[in-house]
């Protein structure tokens, strides 16, 4: 209901708006609010201060324009678009008819603040940065750095966007190559001729990636291998078992990646897969059938895990005579749920994704060998509860050379009925973003993340409108703080002209409807940037406090990843980088990475994973956990619990979090408190400068205000970073807001 009377309510002041807009003649008001910014930047520039900032406004209003003339002359269009979504579907003529007004309104708002910010700037009253201008055709890759001139740059382009100077000055230029196997013609690798001429012919430029699709495989291939499509989902349709399949894809790769090996448009890697998943829960979604190919290899896999048919009946409670006498229907039921049977299929599900992913990466460096490859992992699967869908998060990170997702946030869910938890506290659901960044920053802490396709403005479920510009600059520095290095947006479906493109599918109520938000994205990546060598420091900080998580809890309890998100978010406002702690990680990282491990209701483990625990108590490793976890092995068996005098049994989440702030082994340089409202929600990390200075970013994720404060005996002054304005020791912070701060301190 509350809802409704919003909607109604912008409407009807998008009316007012209208009449308001017609009085003052927009044209006329428009090109006088562009000629007052062009002033000011001229102004600006004969002093020599930078205008970067509002140039890039100056743009994002043109185009913007663009955006609301053709609105204004599609009325009916965008009405049918809106109609689809259960949000506006009631209101979608007014939703519509109001549309480009308030998107010109917006235009005149961005124009207006980007002359404010320029006029204080001339006026002494703020300072401007420097801001760092990237050249797309002149980036390399160090690390987890991507470099520009030798310093840490943050890349973002969008979906879909169009090429041209209008929208690659200002808003991305990344470029790539698409490539699949709909476009053989043949088994002697012939191409479809308007494929084979960009392959052979394409001009490289600026860095992209090479996007790997899975989708509609030729005929010659579905007329002679029938069967190939037993198993498909949603962006793939062949049977990753087959063997037809692997010989359809290196077909594809040995006649392709030749000619894109040490490419530009190659430089930020292949993207091997698209969003992969291999449901096999009957009734959740795209959960299907699997193949022949599929069951005999699971069979071969529970041969050599149980060594014996007499062992496998032991623990399955059956009577098999042999290993081909095995049957198990998939989609699995889930009143197998917890089972040992429900633990060996889903975790061979994991597996047989990953001999996929293992493949394609094979397959691709024999022809190029500084390849880098990585997967558009969907990170909810991870973060979310459940395990059937195959996907192996850590394995995936481990062995890709980039990180790939898709990461999003939502604040809404036009879908749910019921409120969710996390409203209470948060002005967003920030679980997959956050628990996913630094779980898998803390797999491969040396590798850049490249979102190649973000949801933070848009999903199917999620569409606001009216969405508010601190929404995007939160959503967008806190991703780059945890370790985003760069972002392909979801998504800009208008051509340069500003109209529709066909198969615009998800359109309504989207990015290129939004120009305060769009501007606000644009100007977030030009202070990131500007600050670009102290945002890398910031994803790079050592973090000392981790989660443990196991992948055998999380297959057999179908709740275990709340526990983990509650053991996160216990810990995560205290200023300290969090991080997670796998078996894996136990075992192939230095566990003087970080001072204390906690493990909350973490009941079930394999044999390998209560080793690399004990080994890592053995070596000096302290533990805070409850008694409920290390208890039984993935067949929920008993293990011998772990022993050592570094392991301090703690049950309550308070005690938790003051015992592992006890055991981080180094001390914040000053004291920062947080006032207004009974639980912390203000997302603060730092390094440290010369002479006593720190570097601070602040996020405030919940949905009040709260107060900061510093104590003066430990800090003598807090500046704003962006605008160079000098700041109370104790100051407010909205929902939503982001601060940039260095502080000087006393005696530290």
């Amino acid at each position: 209901m509350m809802k409704k009377l919003l909607i109604i309510f912008v409407m009807s002041l998008c009316t007012m708006m209208t009449q308001n807009v017609d009085a003052q003649d927009w044209k006329k008001e428009y090109q006088f609010q562009k000629k007052e910014l062009m002033k000011k930047i001229s102004k600006a520039d004969k002093k020599g201060i930078d205008t970067y900032k509002e140039k890039s406004t100056l743009r994002t209003a043109e185009i913007c324009v663009l955006f609301a003339d053709w609105d204004s002359k599609n009325v009916k269009e965008n009405e049918k678009l809106f109609k689809k979504l259960k949000t506006y579907k009631d209101s979608a003529n007014a939703v519509a008819k109001a549309l480009p007004v308030r998107e010109k309104e917006e235009v005149l708002t961005m124009l207006q603040q980007a002359t404010n910010s320029l006029e204080l700037a001339l006026k002494g009253e703020i300072s401007k940065q420097k801001s760092v201008d990237v050249d797309w055709t002149d980036l390399s890759l160090d690390g987890s750095d991507i470099l520009y001139k030798d310093q840490p740059v943050f890349l973002a382009d969008y979906s879909w966007k169009p090429k041209s100077d209008m929208t690659w000055e200002y808003h991305g230029k990344l470029d790539g190559f698409f490539m699949t196997t709909a476009y053989l013609t043949s088994k002697n690798g012939d191409f479809k001729p308007k494929f084979k001429e960009e392959l052979f012919n394409k001009k490289e430029s600026t860095a992209g990636f090479v996007f790997l699709n899975h989708l509609n495989p030729p005929k010659f291939f579905t007329d002679e291998v029938p069967d190939a499509s037993i198993g498909k989902r949603r962006y793939f349709d062949y049977d990753i078992d087959h063997p037809a399949t692997k010989e359809l894809l290196s077909l594809l790769l040995k006649n392709t990646v030749p000619h894109t090996k040490d490419k530009k448009y190659s430089q930020l890697g292949y993207m091997l897969v698209n969003e992969p998943h291999w449901h096999t829960k009957k009734g959740e979604w795209d959960a299907g059938d699997v193949s022949k190919y599929t069951i005999e290899k699971f069979k071969n896999y529970l041969k050599e895990k149980h060594q014996s048919i007499a062992q496998l009946n032991e623990i399955w409670k059956t009577d098999y005579q042999n290993f081909d006498q095995v049957d198990l229907q998939i989609p699995i039921d889930p009143e197998w749920e917890g089972k040992p049977q429900w633990y060996d299929w889903c975790r061979f599900n994991q597996l047989r994704g990953n001999d996929w992913f293992d493949f394609l990466d094979e397959e691709i460096k024999k022809y190029d060998t500084n390849a880098k490859t990585h997967v558009k992992v969907m990170p909810h699967l991870f973060t979310n509860n459940g395990r059937t869908h195959g996907i192996d998060l850590e394995y995936i990170t481990q062995t890709s050379d980039i990180i790939g997702n898709d990461a999003g946030s939502t604040y809404s869910d036009m879908w749910r009925m019921k409120d969710p938890s996390w409203q209470k506290h948060y002005a967003f659901d920030w679980r997959q973003l956050c628990m996913s960044y630094d779980f898998m920053k803390s797999v491969s802490p040396d590798k850049i993340m490249f979102n190649t396709e973000c949801h933070f403005i848009s999903t199917i479920r999620f569409r606001d409108l009216y969405m508010q510009p601190d929404y995007a600059r939160a959503t967008y520095w806190l991703a780059t703080t945890l370790g985003m290095n760069a972002v392909q947006t979801w998504f800009w479906p208008r051509d340069k002209d500003g109209s529709l493109r066909k198969k615009s599918k998800g359109y309504a109520a989207s990015l290129t409807q939004m120009p305060l938000v769009l501007n606000e994205i644009t100007l977030t990546y030009a202070d990131l940037n500007a600050n670009g060598s102290s945002i890398s420091e910031l994803q790079k900080l050592r973090k000392p406090i981790r989660i443990f998580q196991s992948e055998t809890s999380a297959i057999i309890n179908e709740k275990y990843m709340d526990e983990v998100y509650a053991a996160y978010e216990n810990v995560l406002f205290e200023g300290w980088a969090i991080g997670f702690a796998t078996e894996g990680i136990l075992t192939h990282q230095n566990q003087k990475d970080w001072d204390v491990l906690v493990i909350k209701n973490t009941p079930y483990v394999t044999a390998s994973e209560r080793d690399a625990l004990q080994k890592y108590l053995d070596n000096g490793g302290q533990i805070i956990m409850d008694k409920s976890s290390i208890r039984w092995n993935e067949y929920k068996q008993p293990i011998t619990p772990l022993s050592s005098k570094n392991i301090t049994y703690l049950e309550k989440d308070e005690a938790v979090r003051n015992k592992a702030l006890e055991l981080v082994k180094e001390q914040h340089p000053f004291e920062l408190k947080e006032t207004l409202g009974e639980k912390n929600t203000c997302l603060w990390r730092y390094h440290k400068v010369e002479n006593g200075k720190v570097l601070m970013s602040i996020v405030n994720i919940g949905n009040k205000e709260k107060g900061v404060h510093f104590n003066d005996q430990n800090v003598s002054q807090v500046t704003n970073v962006i605008d160079g304005t000098s700041s109370l020791l104790s100051f407010k912070i909205a929902p939503l807001e982001v601060k940039y701060i260095e502080i000087e301190c006393v005696n530290k």
